[in-house]
Formats: structure tokens, C-alpha cells, sequence
């Protein structure tokens, strides 16, 4: 069930969210969204309300208005400790207010206050996003869905995973509506792997929606195709007129997309694969996780070594350390890797990254680490920190995996760790992006990477984000140039900017040239600026040195929230709301673990007896539902009452006072679910079920027909060196007999020889049969062709003869 934006603080009743719509405007990789979602409040009193929703880093959200009781009251940017005093004062003055801020990483919250009894409420927001390129050259939208719950690991003091923790369902909204326009020019296609669209084409816009009757229970996805989506591309957005000239938005700004193109050798590495097996992955995520690691495991080219982790409350590596990739190697990791749940509880993500890290590194063998998770965790800080101290040894790949995903989690590992993300949703093919991430792995590390600008006398430039982006070959690296020069120009002027780097001691360089004035794009905000502003605000951030006072600064004259400011808004337009506000303290005892049901019945029901629980919680179109015991507010902001709730036996509950988060107390609790998850009972019988799943792999038949198509078959039957086998299961695979295959061949078709043609034909076959699909068979294919190299023989027909023959056979 979806949940709904809004949630009377600490009340278990949902405000009934009536009407959310959704206005998105893309154009080429920038999208602008306007959002509009209607609740009403039918109780007897005032009350205060929150709405809380994931915020990728790429977007900014760029305004705000609330119309309460039918009267307007549009946001303004403040210092936080500043807009906060406003909010209370206006609160308790009686009057209805606004605060809008960012909670952690990729959380956005909303309090309204004094929202009337019997009265409805709008929120209007407008967000300002640059979009990324997937792995088969889309650029993909994602309008989140849901807010899952940060996992808090043992000894944490993360009060937001506290509240969101406490959370409860709420109503799904009785209507939503989705519109979407995207500038046509160079467009092939429009596209939804989440949900069905609708579409039409008028006056070069290319106008879809949803569906009517579909429910946003689930992130929605759009994928924008191109003709030419790798086209490197300089836009000039002009600064703003009347706009202070001492602002960055009185000048312009240049968005750079770069797409370098470089061949590099294909280096042998350490790859080292943790899997999230939590609870939360339970179903449909664990499932994906499977085949996303018996593919890697099957492209990882001959000379490499590797290991596989599973994580939860605690972790478990198939190997003591990497294990050289051969045959023996490969088929216990096959193996381990079909018989993988989600039966390890909790989501202890920082342990598993120690024990990776203090690992011996392997002489000549780069150390990958590739981390598949649904990403929610409430030490995220934490453990991008742990990966940024290690990346000198170790590069970090990441996969988010189902709605609800933390993207600063993802995105942070990635950055962090000078790897790449991506993120899989259900009815996605996640096949193209294990294999774009597995050939970046295997590319080598561009060094000295800068970005130099070349302008005329007088300009200067500011880049954000000052270090450039890490570099793959065939991916796109965005750039944003904040320019300060003349005020008034007789004419354009060129300009060009470089990147440039070095890749095994060889000089790299890519230009983009670009002209000042320039044509800025068509979208009713001024949107690069936006975004460029965002892009220096994180960089300064994360720089942790003391730039508060320009990040303010900044904040407040380009209109972006940072973690040093808030939006908030005060409407003294009319007399002070009547009544009493309601406020609620939350009660923990009301929540129980969820993570629980995903575990076998008897284990399940002692966790669920001892340990509270969390249900997910909402998002952009989702909330969060608190329950408690009430009481009346006026005046400053309330203090948390709360006494100590009925514990589990093996952990007391803590009790934790707080301005901040809106003074929510909760119960920490996840060493009770951590402690529940280790005990005995629970990881023997997790265990009983994972080794006889892997006996009975282990005992079977041997090589069967696999199911699935022809290419995943092929691809499952592959051996570690890159060569096939020829018997009667390849035979039904390429839909013949054995003997039309053995009869077939140039040669006779015996020993070493019937191992090199079952090779040729199988890397024939993938190019005549599957040439779509060839993101996901060319490593596979590189692997056979390298083995087939290596190969001698007999006197008479060479390679390409042998090739020919499997092509006349096959077409």
C-alpha cells in the first residue's frame, strides 16, 4: 500500500491525502517539476502536520508555497536556527506556518503548522534536476514512491531513523495524475518500465501521463531515448535580469556534458561482491540480487581473483579471502550464489566494509568491490566515509536495488569510492548495467583529472564541482562553469573548455567550445543556475571545513536549501487560527519489527515479541504516520515526553530528548532486532535451509537444459575459461541434434577439438541471434574469443575457417 505525504505528528490517524499531481518538464538532461499535492483536515482541532520525502543530490528543490484554509504562503530561504525561531514564534502566535529543510542525505521534510479544522491544504513545490544517462543510453527519471526506514545499526544515535522508524501506513491518495512534456527534437522514443503511459505528439512536444487507475505504489521510472545521447554539448543558461550583480545569478552559467571515448586495456583485478541479504530484501530484491551476481560471476575475465560477502546484522564471506577465478572456484560460487536469502536481519553495512578493507591487497590485482543493497541505512555518513579513506586501495561499484532505495547511499559509496552507480527497479533489465559497471571496474583509473576554461579578458570562472567527476570511457561527466565578466557584451564571445586527465601515463584531452551569451534553455526558472549552485553547496559540504557562512550566503540568493538553512514561510495575513494546536508524543511500544516476517514462522514470532516494529514509510508522494498520546501545544516548541517503553528482554529502551528532528523520542531498538537475528535458533535454522539447498544443487544431475532463454542459458553454461563444453545440453540450447553439430565442423570433431567448436559456435551464435543484446553477452564473448587465441590447431582449417563454418551452420 502506498502512505501519504502528510502525518499529524505523533497521531496515528492519516490525514487524507485527496489529490496529488505532477508536472514534469524534461529537456535533454534537465527536468523541472512542479508538484501539487491536496489533503484535508477533518478533526475538531488545529493541527500540526509533516511531509517528508527522498531528494536525489541531483535535484534541488527551488520553491515552495502552502495554501492553508485557502490562503497563500510562499517559502523564503533563511539560516536554520533562524527560520526555525520564526516557525515557533508564528506558531505560537496562532498563526498557520511553513519549515522546510533537509533532514539526512536524501531526506526532505516539510512541518506545516496550525492547519484549520474542517480546511484543506496544498503544498506546491518546484524542483529544479539534472538527469542521468542509463547503461542502454536513456536518460532516466525517477519520481520516488516511498521513504523506506533507515536500518539503525547497534550503539547509533540517528534520530531521524528514529522517527522514521515509528512510522506507520497511512491512505493512498484517491487521485493521482502524472504529466509529462518533453521537448521533442532528437527524441526516439518515451518510455516507462514501472508503469503504462500515454502519449502524443503536438507542435515538437512530446506530451505523456499515466494511465488512469494506476496507483503510485512503487518509484515511478521514464526513459527519455535519444538519437544521439552521446553527443558532448555545452548550454548556456544567461544570468538573471534585476538579479544583485554581485550574485552568481546575475551571471551566466555553463553546463558541460562531457563524453569521453578512450580505449584502455582490460586489467585484471580483485572483485569482491557484498551482498545486502537483510530482511528488507526479502522477495523480489533478492531474487534480482541472485542474477545480478551470477552474471558478474560469469563475465569476470580469466586472471582474476574474487570473493563474495553477504551482509545483515552480521556477515558472512563465501572465502576466508579471494579465491583465484577457475573452474572450481567459479562453480561454488554459482552455487552459493543460487542459494542466497534474505535471512541475515538487520542491515549492518559499516562491519562487512572493514573486513573487506583490511584484507591483504593482491599483488598486481586492483581491488573492485562491488555492493548490491536496497540501501537503507541510517549510519550512511559513516560508511562513505570508510570507503573515502580506502580509496586509495579499493574503487567501490554500487547497485540500488527496488523503490525506496537511499540514492545517498548509493551515490555516496560510488563517489566516495571513484566507482559508479546504478539503480535496478522491478520490470527493469538489470543485465545492461552489471555489465557497463563490470567493464568500468576493468578499465584503469584516469589521474590528474582538471577541467581548464579558456575565456576572453575580463572573465573569470568558478567550477562546481571543483574536482571533476570520475572518469569512464562511453559515460557522461557534467560540469558546471559559473562565469563573472562584463555586464553588457556588444556580441557573443568564444570560449571553450577542456578536460583532460592522464590514463597509464597517456594524455587524455576533450574540448567543448561554447559561446557567451548563449541561447538559454526553455524552462520557466532559471534552472542551471539552480542546479550549479547546488553542485558548489555539496562540494562545500562535504569539504568539511568552515564554509557555513558562504554556504548561507549562497543559499539564500539562488534559492537552494543546504544543511545550514530551511525554507520557511509565515501567513499573518489573517486573524490567528482558534483553538488549541494538538501535538503527540510518540510511543514506541507501538512499534514492531517487520523484518521479522521475513524470516522462518517460529524464529518470526520470537522477533516479533521482543522487537519493535518498522513499516516502510512514505516519500514525494508518501508519509509517515506517528501514533502516541496527546497533548496541547502553544508557545515554544514541545519537549519530548516520553517514559520508558516495554522493552525486550535483551535491551532496555533508551530514551532520547532532542531539538532536533521536531523533539521525537523513540525506543532504539535495533540490537534487540540485531541480537534476535544472531541468536542461535535463528542462524541455525537459516543455515539447516541454505545447506540443503546447496546439497541438493550440489548432488544433482549435472549439466542439465537450463531454463530461460538461449542467451541466459548460454551465458549459465559458459566455463570459467571462457570455452564451452560440446554435449547434448549446448546441442538444445542452438535448437540441433549433437550429431548435426559434431557432423558440422571443418575438422574431426573430438577432444580439445570439440571444446574449441562448441566455442566458435556458441560466440557465433550470440553475434547472429542475439546482436541487440549485445551489452550483455560481450564480455562473455571476450572471454571466449581470448580463450579460442589460446587455442592450437590441428593441421588443416585456421580459425576464421573455423568461424566461416559456424556462421553457414547457425544463419
Amino acid at each position: 500500500m502506498s502512505e501519504a505525504g502528510l502525518f499529524v505528528v505523533g497521531k496515528s490517524t492519516p490525514l487524507p491525502l485527496k489529490d496529488v499531481s505532477v508536472e514534469a518538464h524534461i529537456n535533454g538532461f534537465l527536468v523541472g517539476l512542479d508538484s501539487t499535492l491536496k489533503y484535508s483536515n477533518a478533526g475538531a482541532d488545529p493541527i500540526e502536520v509533516v511531509f517528508r520525502f527522498p531528494l536525489e543530490e541531483c535535484f534541488a528543490v527551488v520553491g515552495l508555497e502552502a495554501v492553508i484554509d485557502g490562503r497563500k504562503v510562499k517559502a523564503v530561504i533563511r539560516e536554520k536556527e533562524e527560520a526555525r525561531q520564526m516557525y515557533d514564534d508564528a506558531i505560537a502566535s496562532g498563526h498557520s506556518a511553513a519549515l522546510a529543510e533537509e533532514k539526512k542525505g536524501d531526506i526532505f521534510s516539510i512541518s506545516l503548522g496550525n492547519l484549520p479544522p474542517q480546511k484543506d491544504a496544498e503544498l506546491h513545490l518546484k524542483l529544479a534536476g539534472q538527469l542521468p544517462l542509463d547503461a542502454e543510453g536513456g536518460v532516466r527519471f525517477s519520481l520516488p514512491a516511498v521513504l523506506k526506514p533507515r536500518y539503525t545499526p547497534v550503539g547509533s544515535t540517528d534520530l531521524l531513523a528514529k522517527i522514521e522508524a515509528a512510522s506507520h501506513h497511512g491512505s493512498a491518495p484517491a487521485v493521482f495524475s502524472f504529466h509529462l512534456e518533453v521537448a521533442s527534437r532528437g527524441v526516439s522514443d518515451v518510455t516507462s518500465p514501472t508503469h503504462q503511459l500515454s502519449k502524443e505528439t503536438r507542435g515538437g512536444v512530446i506530451k505523456a501521463s499515466i494511465n488512469e487507475g494506476q496507483p503510485l505504489d512503487k518509484d515511478l521510472v521514464v526513459v527519455v531515448q535519444y538519437k544521439s545521447p552521446y553527443e558532448p554539448k555545452a548550454i548556456v543558461e544567461n544570468g538573471e535580469k534585476g538579479a544583485d550583480k554581485e550574485s552568481m545569478m546575475s551571471g551566466p552559467v555553463v553546463m558541460l556534458n562531457f563524453f569521453p571515448e578512450f580505449k584502455s586495456s582490460k586489467a585484471a583485478c580483485e572483485f569482491i561482491f557484498l551482498v545486502d541479504r537483510s530482511g528488507s530484501m526479502g522477495g523480489e530484491f533478492i531474487k534480482s540480487a541472485r542474477e545480478t551476481l551470477i552474471l558478474f560471476l560469469k563475465s569476470i575475465p580469466p586472471g582474476c581473483s574474487f570473493n563474495i560477502i553477504g551482509f545483515g546484522s552480521n556477515y558472512e564471506s563465501l572465502f576466508p579471502s579471494s579465491v583465484p577465478y577457475n573452474q572450481e572456484n567459479l562453480d561454488r560460487a554459482i552455487q552459493h550464489a543460487e542459494c542466497v536469502e534474505a535471512d541475515l536481519g538487520g542491515t549492518e553495512l559499516l562491519p562487512p566494509l572493514r573486513f573487506i578493507f583490511g584484507q591483504r591487497l593482491l599483488e598486481g590485482l586492483p581491488r573492485q568491490v562491488f555492493v548490491l543493497t536496497d540501501g537503507s541505512v541510517s549510519n550512511t555518513e559513516a560508511c562513505i566515509q570508510e570507503v573515502k579513506r580506502n580509496v586509495e586501495s579499493a574503487r567501490c561499484f554500487t547497485f540500488g536495488i527496488g523503490s525506496g532505495v537511499s540514492t545517498y547511499l548509493v551515490n555516496g559509496l560510488a563517489q566516495a569510492g571513484n566507482g559508479t552507480a546504478e539503480f535496478i527497479q522491478s520490470g527493469e533489465r538489470l543485465q545492461p548495467k552489471v555489465i557497463r559497471s563490470l567493464k568500468q571496474a576493468l578499465q584503469p583509473s584516469v589521474t590528474n583529472l582538471r577541467v581548464e576554461f579558456q575565456l576572453p579578458a575580463g572573465f573569470e570562472v568558478t567550477q562546481a564541482p571543483s574536482k571533476a567527476p570520475v572518469l569512464f570511457s562511453g559515460d557522461k561527466a557534467v560540469v558546471y562553469g559559473i562565469l563573472k565578466g562584463p555586464s553588457e557584451l556588444m556580441s557573443p564571445v568564444d570560449c571553450t573548455a577542456s578536460l583532460k586527465g592522464q590514463i597509464l601515463d597517456q594524455p587524455l584531452e576533450y574540448s567543448i567550445p561554447f559561446e557567451v551569451p548563449g541561447n538559454s534553455p526553455s524552462f520557466p526558472i532559471p534552472i542551471i543556475h539552480h542546479l550549479a549552485a547546488k553542485a558548489l553547496i555539496k562540494d562545500w559540504e562535504r569539504d568539511g571545513g568552515n564554509k557555513k557562512s558562504e554556504i548561507v550566503k549562497l543559499s539564500i540568493e539562488s534559492s537552494v536549501v543546504s544543511s545550514h538553512t530551511a525554507f520557511v514561510a509565515i501567513d499573518e495575513s489573517n486573524q490567528p487560527v482558534k483553538g488549541a494546536m494538538k501535538t503527540w508524543d510518540i510511543t514506541a511500544k507501538e512499534v514492531e519489527s517487520d523484518f521479522s516476517a521475513l524470516i522462518s514462522a517460529p524464529t518470526s514470532y520470537a522477533c516479533r515479541s521482543a522487537s519493535p516494529k518498522t513499516k516502510k514509510g512514505g516519500g514525494i508522494l508518501s508519509s509517515l504516520i506517528s501514533s502516541g498520546s496527546s497533548s496541547s501545544r502553544k508557545g515554544k516548541k514541545k519537549k519530548a515526553l516520553m517514559s520508558k517503553a516495554a522493552a525486550p528482554p535483551m535491551q532496555q529502551a533508551k530514551v532520547h530528548s532532542s531539538d532536533e528532528d521536531l523533539e521525537y523520542s523513540s525506543m532504539e531498538c535495533n540490537s534487540a532486532i540485531s541480537d534476535c537475528y544472531s541468536a542461535a535458533p535463528v542462524r541455525q535454522s537459516a543455515m539447516r535451509s541454505y545447506e540443503k539447498c546447496e546439497s541438493k544443487l550440489a548432488s544433482g544431475p549435472g549439466r542439465t537444459h537450463p531454463t530461460g532463454d538461449s542467451l541466459s542459458s548460454l551465458i549459465s553454461l559458459q566455463q570459467a575459461d571462457g570455452s564451452w563444453k560440446l554435449d547434448d545440453v549446448i546441442a538444445k540450447v542452438l535448437s540441433m541434434s549433437l550429431k548435426e553439430l559434431s557432423d558440422a565442423c571443418p575438422v574431426k570433431c573430438d577432444g580439445g577439438v570439440a571444446t574449441l567448436w562448441a566455442t566458435t559456435l556458441c560466440v557465433v551464435y550470440l553475434e547472429l541471434k542475439h546482436p541487440s543484446q549485445k551489452d550483455e553477452w560481450e564480455l562473455i564473448a571476450m572471454k571466449a574469443e581470448l580463450w579460442l587465441d589460446g587455442q592450437s590447431l590441428p593441421a588443416g582449417p585456421d580459425l576464421n575457417a573455423m568461424k566461416a563454418a559456424a556462421k553457414k551452420l547457425i544463419a
